[in-house]
C-alpha cells in the first residue's frame, strides 16, 4: 500500500465543530470531540518523543457505538518509521469515547474514517486527528468530516461464491474504493480504485456488497455536502472484511 504522504496540517476548526454540536439536525456524523477522552487527549505525544518517534502519519478506521466507544479499530497505511505512533494509536482507540453519530433524529453506530499526523515543530511534539482519510484535504488542511457509513452493509453470503478461491487459499486482501455521497447521504457513484492482491474477486465482490450503502453525508465547514471520499475494506477473514 502506498504510505500516506506527511504534511503539516490544522485541526477541524472549532467553528465549524461547534455548529454541529450547537444544531439539532437529522444527521449529525461521529465526531473525535476534545473532552478527557477524546482520542486526540489520549495519544501521549512525550511517550512518543521518548520512544524516538519522528514524523508520521497513519489510517485507521472503527466502528463508534451509539454510546460513543470504538470497536473493532484498525489501523493502516502508515509511514515508515511509525511503529511507535502505530502502537500509540491502537491503544488510545481501545479507550477513547467518540460523540456518536445522529442518523434519522436517533444516534446511531458508524464507521468512522481518520488519519493522525505527528510530527515534532520547534522541538515541541504536535497531533492532529482528522474524520477523513482523503489526502488533497488533510494537506491543505479542509475542514472536512468523510461521510459515515451506516452501520452494517449487506451480507457478505451474498458474495461467498466469489471468494471461494481466497476462502481456498486462506488470501487476504484490500479494496481501494472512491465513494460519492450526497448531502443527504445518498450513495450516488462506486468505484473501484484498486484492489491487492488481483485475481480473488476481491473487488467485485466489495462493489456487490456496497452497493446502494446508506451514510450519513459528509460535512465541510460545518455543513452536509456532496462529496467523494477514499475508502478501503479490509478482507481479514473468510467472506467478511471489517464493519462498514
Amino acid at each position: 500500500m502506498r504510505a500516506l504522504a506527511f504534511s503539516v496540517v490544522a485541526l477541524l476548526s472549532m467553528a465549524g465543530f461547534a455548529k454541529l454540536q450547537a444544531a439539532e439536525p437529522p444527521f449529525r456524523p461521529a465526531l473525535v470531540g476534545n473532552g478527557a477522552k477524546a482520542l486526540v487527549n489520549l495519544i501521549d505525544t512525550t511517550k512518543l518523543v521518548e520512544k524516538g518517534q519522528g514524523n508520521g502519519a497513519l489510517s485507521f478506521q472503527c466502528y463508534v457505538t451509539t454510546s460513543g466507544w470504538s470497536v473493532d479499530a484498525a489501523t493502516y497505511r502508515g509511514t515508515p518509521e511509525s511503529k511507535a505512533l502505530d502502537k500509540e494509536v491502537m491503544s488510545a482507540l481501545k479507550r477513547c469515547r467518540f460523540i456518536p453519530a445522529v442518523y434519522n433524529g436517533k444516534p446511531t453506530g458508524v464507521l468512522f474514517l481518520g488519519t493522525v499526523l505527528f510530527f515534532v515543530k520547534d522541538g515541541k511534539p504536535r497531533l492532529r486527528v482528522y474524520a477523513s482519510q482523503n489526502r488533497d484535504d488533510i494537506e491543505k488542511g479542509n475542514d472536512f468530516i468523510a461521510p459515515q457509513l451506516v452501520e452494517e452493509v449487506g451480507d457478505w453470503e451474498r458474495v461467498k461464491n466469489e471468494l471461494e478461491k481466497a476462502r481456498v487459499y486462506l488470501q487476504k486482501g484490500v479494496v481501494e474504493l472512491a465513494i460519492t455521497v450526497d448531502a443527504n447521504g445518498n450513495q450516488k457513484n462506486i468505484k473501484l480504485v484498486s484492489e491487492d492482491p488481483v485475481g480473488f474477486n476481491f473487488g467485485h465482490a466489495t462493489l456487490t456488497l456496497y452497493s446502494g450503502s446508506k451514510y450519513i453525508p459528509g460535512f465541510r465547514n460545518g455543513h452536509p455536502v456532496d462529496c467523494t471520499f477514499d475508502y478501503h475494506v479490509w478482507f481479514w477473514t473468510l467472506y467478511r472484511g471489517p464493519k462498514g
